[in-house]
């Protein structure tokens, strides 16, 4: 009889942590991400997400949107063009290869129908106008999932836009939106980004191209174009596209910029460490928004680590703020206060704390505002 019991329950509680898990496997595949602000989070962008090969010639990409979407990209710039009435994306030259707006649009809306957890996001270089792009919307019948961000206004989490069903966000670098067209984002009024025009990994800085520092929003462009046909470059994606190299200079702009990159703009995204990145940036982010009207970013990286950490934390002037990193026993094994912590980048030796795992606290007088946990190998 107790047998008995003892195996229902367990199949109860089996079944209880199986229905768990898969209520709150969300937010983009991370439960974590849920309670993070649109702006907060690192989404997967492929640079001409339609210029996939071998339906296009010279292409940026290995499969279509639809098996992108599949794969974990969560972010598209699209080239639209007016192809005789029709909206049509291609790079450069129709004749390298072209595809209807519309067929893609349908992409999305069909995944966004069979996974209503996730956010996706929509970057259009427009040569059309917002009224032809607000046409096509309609027809792939996508209108009821967009999301009309006002101005200014902070960004709601993950989880607001999924309960909200506004899960697609779409930008433009036209602006030409009208009324009834808020969900049509001039993308400058949101975003930054770093230079595009990059021909070699030498190319790349943290320096901001176009858009305002202030915008909340950071475009990392990180793609190699070759100089001559103004393509993508298979052979330079794989390396740029691994680590360390390329969370190396993610983590490098957010300690330069103060900002998180959130949208990792990649050519060949299958090949390197594209996703792992991600996840790298995603788990080790804090942005904390409770000294006064500031708005603290913090980060630690690299995390785990085999000799050495860098904790940076930037966006407030805060003399009030303490930084401690803890032991799994409480203990106290490094602080630092005031003008040691903001806007500077600290670096923490292994032979200074030890190894193991431990957990860095950020106080504001007596609140804890912050907490991460971080490994030394």
């Amino acid at each position: 009889m107790n047998r008995v019991f003892i195996l229902n329950q367990t199949v109860f509680l089996v079944g209880l942590l199986l229905f768990t898990e898969a209520g709150y496997a969300q937010c983009n595949g991370d439960v974590a991400l849920c309670d993070k602000r649109y702006d907060q989070v690192v989404y997967v962008t492929t640079h001409n997400g339609y210029n996939y090969s071998p339906t296009f010639q010279l292409p940026n990409q290995s499969y279509p949107v639809s098996q992108q979407m599949v794969d974990g990209v969560r972010a598209f710039m699209l080239d639209v063009y007016d192809v005789f009435g029709t909206p049509t994306l291609y790079h450069s030259l129709i004749a390298l290869g072209s595809e209807p707006l519309e067929d893609v649009l349908i992409d999305i809306k069909d995944f966004l129908q069979a996974n209503p957890n996730e956010v996706l996001t929509i970057i259009f270089e427009a040569n059309i106008s917002a009224s032809d792009m607000e046409t096509v919307f309609t027809s792939s019948g996508l209108n009821s999932y967009l999301r009309a961000q006002p101005l200014g206004q902070p960004w709601p989490t993950l989880q607001q836009l999924i309960d909200l069903n506004e899960r697609l966000v779409v930008f433009s670098d036209v602006d030409d939106g009208g009324p009834g067209q808020e969900w049509y984002h001039y993308m400058w009024d949101h975003c930054v980004e770093t230079d595009y025009a990059n021909n070699s990994q030498a190319d790349f800085s943290c320096d901001f191209n176009r858009g305002d520092s202030v915008n909340s929003l950071f475009i990392l462009n990180h793609f190699i174009t070759n100089q001559f046909t103004g393509t993508g470059e298979l052979d330079s994606s794989i390396i740029a596209n691994s680590n360390p190299y390329f969370l190396n200079r993610a983590n490098q702009c957010i300690a330069e910029k103060g900002k998180l990159p959130n949208f990792l703009t990649v050519d060949f995204y299958d090949v390197g460490d594209v996703f792992d990145t991600k996840d790298q940036l995603n788990a080790n982010f804090v942005s904390v928004e409770s000294v006064g009207k500031e708005t603290l970013q913090m980060s630690v990286f690299p995390n785990p680590s085999t000799h050495s950490f860098k904790i940076s934390l930037t966006g407030a002037n805060s003399r009030d703020l303490r930084l401690e990193v803890r032991d799994l026993a409480g203990r106290v094994k490094a602080s630092y206060q005031g003008n040691e912590v903001v806007n500077k980048s600290l670096e923490i030796y292994g032979n200074k704390i030890g190894k193991g795992m431990f957990f860095i606290e950020l106080w504001q007088h007596r609140e804890l505002l912050a907490v991460e946990k971080i490994v030394l190998l």
